[in-house]
């Protein structure tokens, strides 16, 4: 009891107050951004990675899976190098901006530097930003615009200048060409304007306006699926709000996602302080609501029919931050600061033992269990290079065909590129994959059919005159065999004609 009062003392402390300033700030989020460079550096791609960075080498307005503004961002950071840290950049430097703009508009709310301050540490230890945004994905871009888009409203609010609302229409424009999800904005910002004395704004065109210079940004995504049968719509809404019967334990599975990526105590908090200030007639403090509740509650309810993805709602925590960081830090409470250093170390901890894991396999997971050794997910940040390694040491092979777009990916990253590869749609899921044609000139020629352990196989000896042995690579972690890959290497490739390879 003793030590806990002394801690307490410690963090209700005068001098820990002085911590909260621009100087400790900029050294904090230093340290954490060279972490995440070196983590950048190290990890191999995820598959998802591997995906989104072939996208960057056929760019083009629209993707089967996603808007296409992640290919760019790609494509823009890998001109001097493709190296996994050059893919990966964009999240770091995205970190940063969004690091800016939380310190500007919390600044801006409230005049306080210790919100500021607060507010972007607790953004930059959540799980989500140490790990989950190195991980190149359409979350990135959407992230960054989102919170854009959120800072550029508030200006227009605090400032009334019209001319601002022609710069949020861009900047919602590039986040629905990030994600289709941004399109949450509206509904956000709506409710702000009809529930406050801004719904003067209302009566002007500059809103209307605004939302149409988003949607014309837009428009090449609208073109690319009408010359698709919109098939990118179609497989998104089917995706998110599935045909699935309702589920309670499916909310309660999200609800743990969000736990994970923000840090429990965070998001108890956050929560709380959304609802503890949703009422009062404090205009800052709803706004803060306004941007992150209805999202995290949207994504909530949808996960009663289809589980959503533990990070589908990363651009509510833009504002989340700010809101935990007001309500707690900023009070004359000794026990609401104290809740909020709690948060912070929390949060922090889960992020260093997560990323510490993820580069040097820390927590023997083994020891207790093979099966969670081998369902950790930081495995999926291992075994790449090593296939691609494996798969060149056999001369003359020109092509290979796996079961998953994923695989298909990982494989043409590994191998620089030198062995074109296609799913098999007989079994794969439909991808972008399906979308890209088959290059001339293969038919007789040698490749692979390459899967990995547990994965559904196609009629790979429909493919190849003959084909030889099974060989087979284990990917060991920590000692224990984690995955598979099963590798068939065929002579005479009967492709073209391949079946079908359109959707």
């Amino acid at each position: 009891m003793t030590n806990a009062k002394h801690i307490a003392g410690l963090i209700n402390s005068p001098n820990m107050e002085k911590i909260f300033n621009k100087r400790n700030t900029i050294i904090f989020v230093g340290v954490l951004t060279l972490w995440r460079l070196y983590l950048s550096a190290g990890l191999q791609l995820h598959p998802d990675e591997a995906y989104y960075w072939l996208w960057s080498r056929h760019l083009d307005v629209g993707y089967f899976d996603h808007s296409p503004l992640v290919a760019y961002f790609i494509w823009f950071t890998t001109l001097l190098s493709k190296s996994e840290l050059w893919v990966r950049l964009s999240g770091t430097i995205v970190t940063l901006i969004v690091s800016f703009l939380t310190w500007k508009l919390a600044l801006q709310l409230f005049g306080s530097i210790r919100v500021a301050a607060g507010s972007v540490m607790l953004l930059n230890v959540y799980p989500l930003t140490m790990l989950g945004l190195i991980v190149i994905t359409p979350d990135i871009p959407v992230f960054l615009f989102w919170s854009l888009s959120v800072y550029i409203f508030w200006q227009i609010i605090s400032s009334n200048k019209a001319w601002l609302w022609y710069a949020l229409g861009l900047s919602f424009g590039l986040a629905l060409l990030s994600k289709y999800t941004a399109i949450l904005l509206v509904p956000c910002l709506f409710l702000y304007l009809v529930l406050t004395d801004d719904r003067r704004w209302l009566k002007t065109l500059h809103p209307y306006l605004s939302l149409l210079i988003g949607l014309l940004c837009f428009l090449p995504v609208v073109y690319w699926n009408s010359r698709h049968d919109w098939i990118s719509f179609t497989f998104q809404l089917s995706h998110g709000l599935g045909g699935q019967s309702y589920s309670f334990d499916r909310l309660v599975e999200y609800v743990v996602g969000q736990l994970l990526v923000a840090g429990p105590i965070v998001w108890f908090l956050g929560i709380y302080a959304a609802f503890a200030c949703l009422f009062r007639k404090d205009k800052a403090q709803l706004f803060l609501i306004l941007m992150a509740l209805p999202v995290i509650l949207f994504f909530g309810f949808s996960s009663l029919k289809k589980l959503a993805g533990p990070n589908w709602p990363v651009f509510a925590y833009f504002t989340f931050s700010i809101l935990v960081t007001k309500y707690f830090l900023d009070s004359t409470s000794k026990i609401r600061r104290s809740l909020w250093y709690a948060a912070l170390i929390s949060s922090l901890s889960i992020s260093a033992i997560l990323t510490l894991h993820a580069r040097f396999n820390v927590i023997q997971l083994g020891r207790f269990s093979k099966e969670l050794a081998v369902t950790d997910a930081t495995n999926w940040f291992y075994g790449w290079r090593e296939l691609g390694a494996e798969l060149k040491k056999y001369p003359g092979m020109e092509f290979a065909v796996t079961p998953s777009h994923q695989l298909s990916a990982e494989i043409i990253y590994y191998t620089d590129e030198k062995i074109f590869v296609q799913t098999d749609e007989k079994v794969a899921r439909i991808s972008q994959f399906n979308l890209w044609p088959w290059p001339d000139g293969l038919k007789g020629k040698n490749g692979f059919y390459v899967w990995a352990e547990g994965d559904a196989v196609g009629p790979y000896g429909e493919y190849f005159t003959s084909t030889t042995e099974i060989d087979t690579l284990s990917i060991l972690r920590g000692g224990i065999d984690v995955r598979s890959y099963h590798i068939v290497p065929g002579q005479h490739s009967l492709i073209p004609p391949f079946p079908g390879n359109k959707p």
